[in-house]
């Protein structure tokens, strides 16, 4: 994407209504036609709190966006030839709140829906759910890398994971702001209402970091059950919840009956070693892993609702750090 002079992403009122248009246009994504949605249905999507002039500044931001495509060049060996167009190619709507919104892709990016699989494993419940725009960039980034077979995790230049993640240039310029109000927000959120988990781990280069390290699994079926509910539920006291502020929702707990397999430092098994272990406390994935290993040591199961429990008790038992 390429952007307008001091843009470098989209607003988060812009992504969220550009997925709802992909993912209304379904299976004629990739087609040379008009998709067409009532007003009255945007309203329900997720983004019907927009007034008429921010729904307005959301599709011009859509329609001065560019899409840059680079393809070997049909004319000269080894060079590469670069097609741009813009995201949306013609937008058609009512002056007022009435009737319907018409849209058409460019058809630059119509082929490149066609060869892509991306927009499709993207859960528009959650896309709509995000209240962050990180939270939104980091599930695009994990979203399509999550269903791979044989990679779990991915090393980004910490630019580059600046980059994606659309921090303005100039902004949470130290790793530590980085890390405080971008990334840990954002896999915060992410864990809360994706269908996957994602961790990071910062990777040093002499005293400096340089990269960080984005590791990411497939939610167990009861963590999914907990994401689904979130979904399902009131947006009222989300960002509680997922702060561990409330842990019911509807008198259903949302801590999942399954000991994760990677980390547990944004799950709510972190809280559980939190409140438990001797201050000052180990690094809570170490204890993860020594519980694993001494659950298996001792037939202890790792799922069912009694693992929170054993775990608790586990906590309980460890040496505070030295």
């Amino acid at each position: 994407m390429v952007f307008r002079p001091g843009q470098r992403v989209l607003s988060l009122r812009a992504s969220k209504l550009w997925h709802l248009l992909v993912k209304e246009a379904g299976a004629d994504l990739a087609a040379a036609k008009d998709h067409r949605m009532a007003l009255a249905d945007l309203y329900g999507s997720g983004i019907g709190h927009m007034t008429l002039a921010e729904r307005i500044d959301a599709l011009r931001e859509l329609q001065t966006t560019l899409i840059e495509v680079r393809v070997p060049s049909p004319k000269v060996k080894g060079r590469t030839r670069v097609i741009s167009e813009a995201m949306l190619a013609r937008v058609e709507r009512d002056e007022d709140d009435r009737g319907d919104l018409v849209w058409r892709f460019g058809e630059t990016l119509r082929r490149v829906f066609a060869d892509s699989e991306h927009w499709a494993v993207l859960s528009k419940r959650a896309v709509m759910a995000f209240e962050s725009r990180y939270s939104l960039r980091l599930y695009e980034l994990l979203a399509l890398r999550s269903g791979l077979d044989r990679k779990t995790a991915e090393i980004f230049p910490l630019e580059d994971l600046r980059s994606r993640l659309g921090i303005p240039v100039g902004k949470l310029v130290r790793w530590q702001d980085v890390k405080a109000q971008a990334l840990e927000p954002a896999i915060a959120e992410v864990n809360h209402l994706a269908g996957f988990h994602a961790s990071y781990e910062p990777i040093k280069r002499g005293r400096a970091i340089t990269s960080v390290r984005l590791s990411w699994e497939i939610k167990s079926g009861a963590a999914r059950a907990a994401t689904k509910r979130e979904l399902d539920g009131s947006k009222v006291g989300r960002k509680a919840r997922r702060e561990n502020v409330v842990e019911r929702i509807d008198e259903t707990p949302i801590v999942p009956f399954e000991f994760p397999d990677g980390s547990i430092r944004y799950s709510a098994f972190a809280e559980i070693a939190r409140a438990t272990l001797p201050p000052p406390a180990r690094d809570l994935d170490a204890v993860a892993h020594d519980f694993r290993r001494w659950a298996k040591a001792g037939g202890k199961p790792l799922s069912g609702p009694k693992v929170i429990e054993i775990f608790a008790g586990f906590c309980k038992t460890q040496k505070a750090a030295s």
